[in-house]
């Protein structure tokens, strides 16, 4: 089963990016790719809910045990139509997951940094196809 959520490419903070490269390796042994140090933020037309019971069992759980990081994390395997074929993941701390003024937004995760790949800009449409089979 697949879904698509929508919205457009917004600046973020980077701090995906210090995380990611702190943590680099430990991803790429959790998802089996290695994971680009940076995100993509992407403002969504309808609020997300990561603990909708539609992608339960595809949600990748990535506690901070495991990894040695401050906060567990919650990773759902999808492709973004700018992007085709190439694996992706929406990334949240589980905190902001619980957040209501967080399901708004959602940051993409993947092997390459897709903004510079896909000529991705601010305010640039995106459409981000949840992968519910799981990998």
């Amino acid at each position: 089963m697949q879904l698509v959520i929508r919205g457009r490419v917004q600046s973020g903070t980077s701090q995906a990016a210090h995380w990611l490269s702190l943590f680099n390796a430990a991803y790429a042994q959790k998802l089996g790719i290695a994971v680009f140090p940076g995100s993509i933020n992407v403002a969504l037309d309808e609020p997300f809910d990561w603990f909708d019971a539609r992608w339960e069992t595809a949600v990748i759980s990535f506690g901070r045990e495991e990894y040695g990081g401050e906060r567990d994390i919650l990773l759902l395997p999808c492709s973004l139509s700018t992007a085709p074929g190439v694996s992706a993941f929406l990334w949240s701390t589980t905190t902001a997951a619980r957040d209501a003024r967080e399901r708004l937004l959602a940051e993409v995760i993947a092997p390459v940094g897709l903004r510079a790949t896909y000529g991705l800009r601010d305010c640039d449409p995106v459409a981000i196809e949840l992968k519910l089979g799981g990998l």
